[in-house]
């Protein structure tokens, strides 16, 4: 294998680790953090995919707003409509160019 592919295998490990040791902490914390989890770790996957604008926009949007979940939990959840929302929107985009392609 090499060094990339290891490093890649790497990376996936820990954010699987993350995922796996996050999942008992669902039963005794709030929906919310139980959501930040998951955004957590849906950030940390974006780190190891190919680098695109979106998701390099997505990035410094949760990062500019990750502190939210913890000092005011109304904005977060508004905000994180409006991440979901974008989300879905790409994912239509990239699926409707696959589709144009195919």
């Amino acid at each position: 294998m090499t060094a990339d592919g290891e490093r890649l295998n790497h990376a996936l490990y820990e954010t699987v680790t993350v995922l796996v040791c996050s999942a008992p902490l669902a039963f005794d914390e709030t929906r919310l953090l139980s959501a930040f989890r998951m955004l957590d770790a849906a950030d940390r996957l974006m780190r190891i995919m190919d680098d695109d604008d979106f998701l390099r926009r997505a990035r410094a949007d949760f990062a500019a707003h990750r502190t939210l979940a913890m000092t005011d939990q109304a904005a977060f959840t508004t905000w994180l409509s409006g991440y979901v929302r974008e989300f879905a929107t790409q994912a239509l985009r990239r699926t409707d160019r696959q589709e144009a392609g195919s």
